[in-house]
């Protein structure tokens, strides 16, 4: 396989193609990175970009320059991650080698500069506010059409973006670099590599792409909103560091530190197992904090307290069969379900945040195949996730179809339910920062594995009581589930990144 040869443009403002022709160097990217990355060598980088980054380039005043600058970006980012051996770890190590290479050489005056480049996008892509409050970069990452991964719901609530935006800003405070820290937050999930079909396939056939595509597409956004080229290279280092280390999630090698395989990012993978590079310098040491509160905040949010959630009268009024089922769990187990979830018959923080959890669980299943490895094969080679967009109805018959659904949720609740603040301790040694301290504070559940693995299967349990009564059907309740997700946000709860 012969190496990409992309066109390298330095301009911060789109110019004419023709121009653009004239300003050319030659960087290579390894094809083993691209074979790891399922990139084709058959295409340019800008083909690729135009292809798989279409919101992306849309989003720009000039599709085909903005997809050329995005290659350009790509491609830089690709170079750092060197060369990597072919097996199941391959993915791990480009995210891993890029990760290091970028710790070692980013400076103080690149976090300055990238911070800088954030405001800028913030100026030109959140000043334009639609009738329904979104911005450009809310319907830029709306457009993608999935139903987990969108910056707002129809309800006007704060989708999976923008609470990513709140919940860093709530534990970066008074942190010099959080308008740069909110930006990658916000932003994080704004390239989604879809399938045919309209479902992402990034995770599956193109693993660590998405997330380092989404510091290319943040260079050229920046690029588009006038910053120059030493501005688009610092954001672009900075933001390479930080995304692809703390949010591409997957059952990695010794993520926890023990020697034993795990669900997690390589930035928890380094802090658990105490890889950190040796002498990190004070910008290191933020891009640290930066990556592993994206990390814990993408996917343990529902484990911390203080943060923005549906309130209890969306769900009675959004979810009313949800609200009930609860209710019902709570009578059956007063003095365990029932004082950890409700407060004076309300739903508690921890409630609130168990609705918050359930929502997300079908929506992001609404996003994988049919067939997934993340549950349980059935029988007779049957789906396994009839909660999938591509499921087809008569494939199961009714029973099998709820069965199967009831299956889903049963063995769902310890994903995304980590002991935060005892994870922080193990590595604390060795690593510290006042943010991560801050987040350590927020703890809502003692055990929140146990508490969250046993209200699964007791909301489960009792969805399946009332249909097989005939109370309930099963997609009224699914229906309300996704209905009642969201944060509320509270006054001056968002403010546009």
């Amino acid at each position: 396989m012969l190496p990409i040869v992309i066109q390298e443009i330095t301009q911060a403002a789109p110019v004419s193609r023709s121009k653009a022709s004239s300003l050319i160097t030659a960087p290579t990217v390894s094809p083993s990175v691209l074979n790891t990355l399922n990139i084709p060598a058959s295409i340019s980088m800008r083909h690729f970009c135009e292809a798989k980054f279409s919101n992306i380039c849309n989003t720009c005043r000039d599709s085909g320059q903005a997809a050329q600058t995005m290659a350009n970006h790509l491609a830089t980012l690709l170079i750092h991650a060197g060369e990597v051996t072919a097996g199941n770890n391959a993915k791990f190590e480009v995210v891993g080698n890029l990760t290091n290479h970028l710790l070692g050489n980013l400076t103080r005056d690149d976090l300055t500069k990238a911070q800088s480049a954030a405001n800028q996008i913030k100026a030109r892509f959140h000043s334009d506010i639609d009738s329904q409050g979104s911005t450009q970069l809310d319907r830029t990452l709306n457009m993608l059409d999935l139903p987990y991964h969108k910056a707002t719901h129809e309800s006007g609530r704060m989708g999976h973006a923008r609470e990513m935006h709140s919940d860093v800003r709530h534990f970066f405070g008074n942190n010099p670099y959080q308008d740069l820290a909110n930006t990658l937050a916000y932003c994080h999930d704004h390239v989604q590599i879809k399938d045919d079909h309209g479902m992402g396939v990034g995770n599956s056939l193109h693993w660590g792409l998405n997330e380092i595509a989404t510091a290319a597409a943040l260079a050229t956004l920046a690029s588009e909103s006038g910053v120059d080229a030493a501005g688009q290279e610092a954001l672009l280092k900075v933001a390479g560091a930080v995304i692809p280390a703390g949010t591409a999630f997957n059952f990695m090698p010794n993520v926890g530190g023990d020697g034993k395989p795990g669900l997690g990012t390589i930035i928890e993978g380094m802090l658990r197992g105490k890889t950190l590079p040796a002498n990190l310098s004070e910008s290191g040491r933020e891009i640290i904090a930066m990556a592993y509160t994206l990390a814990i905040c993408d996917t343990q949010r529902n484990n911390l307290a203080g943060l923005a959630r549906p309130t209890d009268d969306v769900i009675f009024k959004n979810a009313s069969a949800v609200h009930r089922l609860l209710s019902n769990c709570a009578e059956k187990e007063p003095e365990s379900f029932g004082t950890t979830f409700f407060d004076n018959g309300k739903l508690s923080e921890a409630g609130l945040a168990l609705c918050s959890k359930l929502t997300s669980t079908v929506e992001v299943f609404e996003e994988f195949p049919h067939h997934t490895f993340s549950t349980p094969n059935l029988e007779n080679g049957k789906p396994n996730n009839p909660l999938s967009r591509t499921f087809d109805p008569g494939s199961m018959t009714t029973e099998e179809r709820d069965n199967a659904i009831l299956q889903l949720i049963r063995n769902n609740g310890s994903f995304g339910s980590a002991n935060v603040a005892r994870d922080i301790e193990s590595f604390s040694g060795e690593f510290s920062h006042p943010v991560l301290d801050h987040i350590k504070q927020k703890t809502i559940l003692e055990n929140p594995k146990t508490a969250f693995t046993d209200a699964y299967i007791k909301f489960a349990d009792e969805l399946k009581f009332q249909c097989e009564a005939g109370k309930m059907r099963m997609d009224e309740v699914l229906d309300q589930i996704k209905a009642m997700g969201g944060s509320v946000q509270r006054r001056n709860q968002f403010r546009p990144m």
